[in-house]
C-alpha cells in the first residue's frame, strides 16, 4: 500500500473510515445474529418503529451525531453502542495498520479485529458466542496455516494449539458442572480458544486464557458487586478472551516475552 505514493497517514486515515464501516455491519451482526435474522435483510431499521433508515442517515459515526442520537422517523433514542461500536472497530484497524504495516496479514488481522469485536458485545447482551464466528474463523485459521503461513501460523503450532488450549478449556467446562453441580464455561469460550489458537498460534491461546481470565475477574467482580449479585453468578467469559485476544493481535509472541524476561 506505501507502493501506491500515498502518505501513510492517508492510509491510516483511509484504514479508520474503512474499519467504521466495517463497524456498522457489526452492529448489524450484534443485533440480528443472536437473534436468528439475516444479516443481509431486511436493510437496516429503527428498532423502535421499524422505519428504514436511508444511506444518508446510516453513515458510521456522522449520523449518529447529525441525528443527535435520535432516529429520524420517530426520534426515538439510538444507543450511544452503535457509534462506539464503529469507532471502536475504525481504531482497531488503524492502530493494527500503525502496529503492523501495510501488508496482506494486515486484512487477516483487521478480519480477527471485527470477528472479536462482535463477540465482546454479543456475550454481554445474550451470554452466547454464536458458531457463526468461531467455528468459520477455526476453519480459516487452519487452512491459512496450511495454505499460506506467513499470514498466520504455521500448521503445527495451530494444531497444538486448538488441541492443547482448547482442549483444557473444553475439560474445565465438562468437569466444572460435574463438580460444583453447575455450568462454568461455555462451549462458545472453548470453541472462541481454538479459533484464535488456529489463528494465533499456541502461546498466544495460552496468553490468551490467563490475560482473559484477569480482565474478566476485572470486569465481573465489580458487576456483581453493582448489581448485588452472589459471586456464584454467571459472567460472561467471552469479553475477557476476545480482549485479550485483541491484545495478542498486536503482538502474538507476548506470552513469550514475558516467560524470556523472566
Amino acid at each position: 500500500m506505501r507502493d501506491a505514493g500515498l502518505p501513510f497517514s492517508v492510509l491510516v486515515a483511509f484504514a479508520f473510515v474503512f474499519g467504521a464501516c466495517i463497524g456498522s455491519f457489526l452492529n448489524v451482526v450484534i443485533w440480528r445474529l443472536p437473534r436468528g435474522e439475516s444479516l443481509v435483510w431486511p436493510g437496516s431499521r429503527c428498532p423502535a418503529c421499524r422505519a428504514a433508515i436511508p444511506a444518508w442517515a446510516n453513515l458510521p459515526i456522522l449520523s449518529y451525531l447529525l441525528l443527535r442520537g435520535r432516529c429520524r422517523a420517530c426520534r426515538a433514542r439510538i444507543s450511544p453502542r452503535y457509534p462506539i461500536v464503529e469507532a471502536l472497530t475504525g481504531a482497531l484497524f488503524a492502530l493494527l495498520l500503525v502496529a503492523h504495516g501495510p501488508s496482506a496479514r494486515l486484512f487477516v488481522e483487521w478480519a480477527i479485529a471485527a470477528a472479536l469485536v462482535a463477540v465482546i458485545f454479543i456475550d454481554i447482551d445474550h451470554f452466547i458466542i454464536p458458531n457463526w464466528i468461531t467455528l468459520p474463523g477455526l476453519a480459516v485459521g487452519l487452512v491459512i496455516s496450511i495454505a499460506a503461513p506467513s499470514l498466520g501460523v504455521g500448521f503445527w503450532d495451530a494444531i497444538r494449539g486448538v488441541v492443547l488450549a482448547g482442549g483444557m478449556f473444553w475439560l474445565i467446562a465438562e468437569l466444572y458442572p460435574r463438580l460444583r453441580g453447575k455450568a462454568g464455561l461455555g462451549l462458545g469460550d472453548v470453541k472462541l480458544v481454538a479459533m484464535l489458537a488456529s489463528l494465533l498460534g499456541t502461546g498466544a491461546a495460552f496468553g490468551i486464557i490467563f490475560l482473559g481470565a484477569f480482565i474478566g475477574l476485572a470486569y465481573g467482580i465489580p458487576k456483581l458487586i453493582v448489581e448485588r449479585k452472589g459471586l456464584g453468578s454467571h459472567i460472561p467469559f467471552g469479553p475477557g478472551l476476545a480482549i485479550a485476544g485483541l491484545v495478542f493481535l498486536f503482538e502474538p509472541s507476548l506470552w513469550t516475552h514475558l516467560f524470556d524476561a523472566g
